[in-house]
């Protein structure tokens, strides 16, 4: 089941990238990612839709086929922003136009 993320704000500059399950290789989410480097934090306002209802404000980002735990919740203090810290190869991104 596809979610459409009630927070989601459009940003200048960006592109789309498909983050997806390291081990089943299940899509998790489409996420507008800027700037150049590796996907560290993943903004919960800058995802368009996911598999995982981020309206229950879950604390860990999880595989809906696996349960294989991607990231967990946090609260980033220099910009007062919910994000998810992401765990480094458990997940893949794959960058698709819009």
């Amino acid at each position: 089941m596809i979610y459409k993320n009630p927070y989601y704000r459009k940003v200048k500059g960006s592109f789309i990238l498909l983050v997806s399950c390291g081990y089943c290789k299940t899509p998790i989410a489409k996420y507008q990612k800027v700037g150049k480097g590796n996907l560290l934090n993943l903004h919960i306002d800058r995802v368009i839709e996911s598999s995982i209802d981020l309206s229950q404000d879950p604390n860990v980002l999880s595989c809906p086929n696996c349960n294989a735990e991607l990231g967990r919740r946090m609260f980033l203090q220099r910009r007062d922003k919910e994000v998810f810290k992401m765990i480094r190869s458990t997940f893949n991104t794959k960058r698709i136009e819009r």
